[in-house]
């Protein structure tokens, strides 16, 4: 590949970043330089301008109001401010599915072990979404007061029914929490979603690292998992009631939170139709061709539009699918091997023993660079 690293591991982190994304960390560090919300002077109150510019823009992309929209430094930051702001004013029983990311797995686990509440898991059956809403409604209890769900799984890219999920807890009364991580800016994602979208700022949303949101619907209860600094009410010792700041302690980072706000405008410009047609496109061009390299499983069940988001995952016989990646990485290519931190679909999958390597694409990927990709795994795969 002439030296040039050939980029597909877009479901950790997009790359390379659109210039109106660069250019608004740099204006955050030139020309915003005060702390947001914490001060009266020209450069604070010009910084507060900035963060909630990007309010209302996230607030126009994910269907919310403004002061519902809640800045964190990650998806697992914001999953772990909905789940243990929930459960621990809520108790009782916790319901996480078996594809979830280890971000909200483990919040859960802790929650167990400290005695907040039970925990519950319910499979995930790929193209069988009956199937799996049968599996999720018999694991579900009287005293089933949350219940959490991935969009979309960050090692197969399959799609779940979480409208459908979503319309089940709703009459129950049980509060969902929905992480987007994978899909937001690929797919529509709105509170008609969920009662909490919790995701990142750094992947489809095309912003930087350290950045995330939690969406919530108005009228929601939450403890507070940090506490600290707000640049309002500072002579009481109790964190204030009023969203956003509730949930915002401390020093916002004004950089990530301006690329994001650029992030969305992008997507926003370019549209999710499109930009998921096009993504789609070149992953099912990977997809149908490792289907005739012999000696590659391809672990996705299927890869229907609307049913998967672009993530690709393979296995070669029984070899490490980090060692795998390794041999990639040598080639040019960037494809994470592994589990990828989602600790329970490997049981479902069975890949337990050698995890997967994992094709995950973005802007700017072209059908020659997945051809060249092809040709490297069957070199792999053929002992090369």
């Amino acid at each position: 590949m002439n030296g040039r690293a050939v980029y597909f591991d877009q479901a950790a982190t997009s790359w390379p970043k659109p210039p109106a994304v660069i250019q608004a960390v740099n204006q955050a560090l030139i020309q915003f330089g005060g702390n947001p919300g914490h001060g009266g002077h020209r450069m604070a109150m010009r910084a507060a301008q900035q963060v909630f510019r990007t309010r209302e823009e996230a607030a126009h992309f994910f269907g919310a109001e403004p002061e519902n929209v809640i800045f964190t430094a990650s998806c697992t930051h914001a999953l772990n401010v909905a789940l243990k702001g929930i459960m621990e004013v809520r108790g009782g029983h916790l319901l996480a599915s078996m594809y979830d990311h280890n971000a909200s797995l483990r919040p859960a686990a802790a929650l167990a072990l400290k005695g907040v509440c039970t925990v519950g898991f319910f499979p995930v059956y790929e193209g069988e979404p009956q199937r799996t809403l049968s599996a999720f409604k018999e694991m579900l209890r009287p005293d089933t007061r949350c219940v959490v769900c991935t969009h979309a799984s960050n090692v197969t890219g399959a799609v779940l029914p979480v409208r459908e999920i979503y319309e089940i807890c709703r009459k129950e009364g049980i509060v969902f929490i929905l992480d987007a991580a994978q899909t937001a800016g690929v797919l529509p994602v709105s509170l008609r979603d969920a009662d909490i979208i919790c995701t990142t700022g750094h992947k489809s949303l095309l912003g930087i690292q350290g950045s995330g949101m939690m969406i919530l619907r108005p009228g929601l209860r939450l403890s507070t998992l940090m506490e600290g600094g707000t640049g309002i009410r500072s002579l009481e010792r109790d964190m204030p009631e009023d969203s956003p700041e509730r949930f915002e302690a401390g020093t916002l980072g004004l950089p990530g939170i301006m690329a994001l706000g650029a992030g969305m405008r992008e997507v926003r410009r370019v549209g999710l139709q499109r930009i998921y047609r096009n993504e789609m496109a070149i992953a099912d061009r990977f997809y149908r061709g490792l289907q005739h390299i012999p000696g590659v499983r391809v672990v996705n069940r299927g890869f229907k539009m609307g049913e998967y988001v672009p993530v690709v995952s393979f296995c070669i016989g029984d070899r490490d699918g980090g060692t795998v990646s390794e041999q990639l990485s040598a080639q040019g290519f960037m494809l994470r091997g592994g589990y990828h931190c989602a600790g329970m679909i490997h049981d479902l999958l069975g890949t337990r023993d050698t995890g997967t390597v994992r094709f995950a694409c973005g802007r700017g990927a072209a059908p020659g660079q997945v051809d060249a990709l092809l040709k490297v795994v069957k070199k792999i795969s053929a002992g090369g």
